[in-house]
């Protein structure tokens, strides 16, 4: 037997295992990316003021999630790519045909749709919502800032889909040199798209249609129906069927009114002082009960004089203390921000040289550096 099989079926199971592991923690990150940078109530603690850097934040708040949750992300970005990618192919092939314009044609409708799906279902009560109109009411109301995110996502989804190509896809027009220096520059654009992707959501939360209420009015509970008087034809007018009893004195005591039988016997009430003449009896207070011991000396207890504060820099301090800093104001804000003139500037890759978004992108790098090994070992091995 060919040594080539031997090692091609497990080196298979291993980039299928592999593979899954770095599709679940792309989507995670990518979305993740999306979701922090979308929101404008994300501050950094240290920025001071009010401009907009202090209510975006330049890193990321990557949650503290367990992977099983990273997979369940994946299956939903899966169905976003899926549902904008599938009909984007099947029109580049209408279009164009085997051509190479089918690629280009694909592409160009994945880029145009695929923002508009992923913000539609983030936007709507459901995730797998795939189409909200207010996204696109949201461009129509912002259409520079929309004409500004698509003219900077252009190449950067040209960047990411011709990385990918050559480090998975068409594995056999890079060497593995140039795979493991296009897997970095990959993970960035890929960040980076996703940057903008959230910015643009970000404008779509300022410029949302409030949704309206269901103006459904409650059901007015229905009156029971009086029952009609009987009509006396003597005297030519409606009166009750039945003989109406007196009402019962307001302030009759129990023994005036007839006792209830029970299997016990008659039972009547106790009576009732209305007029409150009656004296309530005051119970006894107890005794007080000083407990002494032997160990003290029955002296009261003073209080030490007030300390001289003249002169000294206790009321300096307490002053301070007493006015809340720029930080802490900042801190209990609940205003919500204005809107950014330019939700796209250098905070868009600034996010990059934050701590917390380097293990994120050195872990994607890693893993994409590993897919591009093995592709090309099952590329030397697949049989012919």
């Amino acid at each position: 037997m060919d040594a080539r099989a031997i090692l091609f079926v497990p080196l298979m199971a291993a980039a299928w295992m592999l593979g899954t592991v770095v599709a679940a923690l792309a989507s995670h990150y990518f979305l993740t990316i999306v979701e922090s940078s979308a929101t404008a109530y994300v501050r950094n603690l240290p920025w001071k003021g009010r401009p907009f850097r202090e209510w975006i934040c330049d890193g990321v708040n990557w949650p503290d999630d367990l992977f099983i949750d990273y997979f369940a992300k994946m299956f939903y970005f899966a169905y976003i790519i899926g549902i904008w990618a599938g009909p984007a192919c099947v029109f580049g092939r209408l279009v164009a045909g085997s051509s190479p314009w089918a690629t280009l044609i694909t592409g160009t409708a994945f880029w145009f749709f695929f923002p508009i799906g992923l913000l539609s279902s983030l936007a709507s009560q459901s995730r797998w919502t795939p189409f909200w109109s207010g996204v696109i009411v949201a461009f129509y109301c912002r259409p520079a800032k929309t004409f500004f995110f698509y003219l900077l996502s252009a190449p950067v989804v040209a960047i990411v889909f011709l990385t990918f190509d050559l480090i998975l896809i068409h594995s056999s027009k890079a060497s593995v040199v140039w795979a493991i220096g296009l897997s970095p520059i990959a993970v960035l654009a890929f960040f980076i798209y996703a940057r903008l992707i959230g910015r643009l959501g970000l404008i779509v939360s300022f410029t949302r249609p409030e949704q309206e209420k269901s103006a459904t009015k409650p059901k007015k509970r229905k009156k029971p129906k009086k029952l009609l008087h009987a009509y006396d034809p003597v005297a030519r007018q409606f009166g009750p069927k039945e003989v109406i009893q007196d009402d019962p004195p307001s302030f009759a005591q129990p023994s005036d009114l007839g006792s209830i039988q029970t299997p016990d016997g008659e039972v009547t009430g106790y009576g009732v002082d209305y007029d409150g003449t009656r004296a309530i009896p005051e119970e006894v207070k107890p005794a007080r009960i000083i407990h002494t011991f032997d160990d003290e000396d029955q002296t009261p207890i003073t209080v030490a004089p007030l300390v001289e504060t003249a002169g000294t820099d206790r009321e300096r301090i307490a002053a301070e203390m007493a006015k809340p800093s720029e930080r802490e104001l900042s801190l209990y804000l609940r205003e919500r921000p204005t809107e950014p003139r330019n939700p796209f500037g250098a905070e868009s890759i600034l996010f990059l040289f934050d701590l917390k978004t380097i293990a994120p992108w050195l872990t994607l790098t890693l893993g994409l550096i590993l897919m591009a090994l093995i592709q090309r070992g099952l590329d030397g091995l697949r049989p012919e």
